[in-house]
């Protein structure tokens, strides 16, 4: 048994690391599976390591050594990004101890826990020091002092990294699960801390809150709380909060079209001229939604007061509707750009002339939408040529830094510019050239650019293969192996002589066939005595 372990140990070395790591694989007995009771996670948030985050969620609970408690949380918090199912279904289970228990836990550290309705007793008005001491407040470490024996103490503990963990991800999806976990019946009592780490997640709560506070009851007025405490109810706040985050940007516009969301008809129309294009696709599709579709519900009506007292004659809508508000944007923009003289209608304007019918002539809301559309696309257009115009022009008078810089600042508005490719041969001269003067990590950097703009251009193999090199001799400039990026620009391009000598310096010469073979035929052979020693022995 001990010569077949030596062979298969030899063997393995010959082969190399990752060979022997299979073979020790193999040969290792079957790991037992920890049984404890299932915590499935949700279909569209499950990850790879939520079995992991389950378990480690159950030692937080069970643990009594401080120090076994606090590494299982600083894993978790690791874990956290790829655990978003797991972390929802944690929170959503049954609670092995009573709600009572936990809210005699809470009520230990002084914390602020809602009756059985969700209510909280009414607090005194906060200054904005007060306010923040209670954003600051941190429940963690009052409820690590308590009595590690103390029944519902490791739920609450668990539960309260969970919130925690969920709102580290920065993950808009994060957001819905906090809140849904201050609303759950058996979780409701925590409602208080998933406030504040929806705040702590600000603006990634954003998109979450701005769909809830659209809704009805409790969860509306919960969540149009913390917009207001975070000052993102007001929707022209909540995109300007996502400047620096397209994703987020996108997911805000979503909401206020899923949401339809009156207030920000003037915010969403201003984004339909936005730089990038996928902002601005989504601005459009919530616009269209704005304009097209079933009519909104109708504004509530009632006599309004007018001057000296008087009421006017008939009801009047208290506030223009989602549609008439898009409908008053479109005039005033057809107006001011396109010399058009459409008039303003405001059906909630105070005057008593109510028995004159209106003469505010109907527009199609659609046709002005794409004539407004195609006047802003035109305007963008020469804008983009006359800036592309001014990076060739650089780059034709010998700045080619200069342009360059213009041409970054272009691509990260706009991706996908028709010029392209003729940007693609800038960004491979501005690379040659940082080569040349072995400036290797911004020579790899634009020998990407070029390669990812013209991938399939006609230079676009000698792009790839001069980033793999460039990237490896940088690497190789930090003390780091870059033989892989080496032989990687070698098997691209075959004849690129720098990378060759480069691969063949950092590899050394290469085994002899024979001697490839000789070792797997020894793996072999180990292996098959190996499996002889176990059947004998098991005999």
């Amino acid at each position: 048994m001990r010569r077949a372990l030596v062979l298969v140990l030899l063997a393995a070395t010959a082969l190399g690391g990752d060979a022997a790591q299979a073979i020790a694989d193999d040969a290792a007995p079957p790991a037992v599976a920890a049984t404890r009771p299932a915590v499935p996670a949700g279909p569209d948030t499950a990850g790879p390591d939520d079995a992991r985050a389950i378990a480690l969620l159950e030692t937080i609970a069970g643990a009594r050594d401080p120090a076994a408690r606090q590494a299982a949380i600083d894993e978790l918090m690791k874990l956290a990004p790829t655990t978003l199912g797991a972390l929802d279904a944690w929170l959503a289970r049954a609670h092995a101890t009573s709600v009572g228990d936990r809210r005699d836990v809470l009520g230990a550290i002084k914390a602020a826990v809602p009756d059985k309705s969700g209510k909280f007793a009414p607090p005194p008005r906060q200054s904005g020091k007060e306010r923040q001491a209670d954003d600051d407040l941190d429940w963690l470490p009052k409820l690590l002092e308590l009595d590690p024996t103390r029944v519902g103490g490791g739920d609450v503990i668990a539960d309260d990294v969970a919130i925690r963990a969920l709102a580290a991800t920065r993950d808009i999806r994060a957001a819905a699960i906090i809140f849904d976990t201050a609303f759950r019946e058996g979780t409701m009592l925590y409602r208080d801390e998933c406030g504040r780490y929806l705040r702590k997640m600000e603006p990634y709560s954003v998109p979450a809150l701005t769909r809830e506070s659209a809704g009805k009851n409790d969860r509306k007025r919960y969540a149009t709380f913390q917009l207001e405490r975070m000052d993102r109810q007001e929707p022209l706040k909540a995109l300007s909060a996502a400047e620096g985050d397209e994703a987020l940007m996108i997911a805000i516009l979503e909401a206020f079209r899923d949401t339809r969301m009156r207030e920000a008809v003037h915010a969403v129309w201003r984004r339909v001229t936005d730089p990038r294009p996928r902002v601005r696709e989504a601005a459009r599709r919530t616009w269209t939604d704005y304009i097209t579709g079933p009519p909104p519900p109708p504004a509530p009506k009632k006599k309004l007061q007018l001057t000296g007292g008087r009421l006017t004659k008939k009801e009047k809508p208290l506030w223009l509707t989602y549609r008439e508000l898009a409908d008053n944007e479109l005039r005033l923009t057809a107006n001011e750009l396109l010399g058009e003289a459409y008039e303003i209608e405001d059906p909630s304007a105070l005057d008593d002339s109510d028995d004159r019918p209106s003469k505010v002539e109907k527009i199609d809301l659609e046709q002005v939408t794409q004539r407004l559309y195609d006047h802003y696309d035109t305007e963008r257009g020469k804008l983009d040529a006359a800036q592309w115009a001014t990076a060739k022009a650089k780059a034709d008078g010998g700045d080619l830094a200069g342009a360059i810089a213009m041409l970054d600042r272009l691509l990260a508005a706009n991706p996908d510019r028709a010029e392209r490719d003729s940007m693609a041969a800038l960004y491979l001269a501005w690379a040659t050239q940082l080569e040349g003067s072995q400036t290797w990590a911004d020579a790899a950097a634009a020998f990407s650019t070029a390669h990812g703009l013209a991938p399939r251009g006609v230079h676009a193999t000698d792009a790839l293969a001069a980033h793999h090199y460039t990237l490896g001799k940088a690497l190789e400039a930090q003390g780091k192996d870059g033989g892989a990026d080496y032989r990687r620009a070698v098997a691209l391009k075959p004849d690129y002589a720098p990378a060759q000598t480069a691969a063949q310096r950092v590899d050394g010469p290469a085994r002899p066939t024979w001697m490839l073979y000789g070792a797997g035929l020894a793996a072999l052979v180990a292996a098959a005595l190996l499996g002889v020693g176990m059947l004998r022995r098991r005999a």
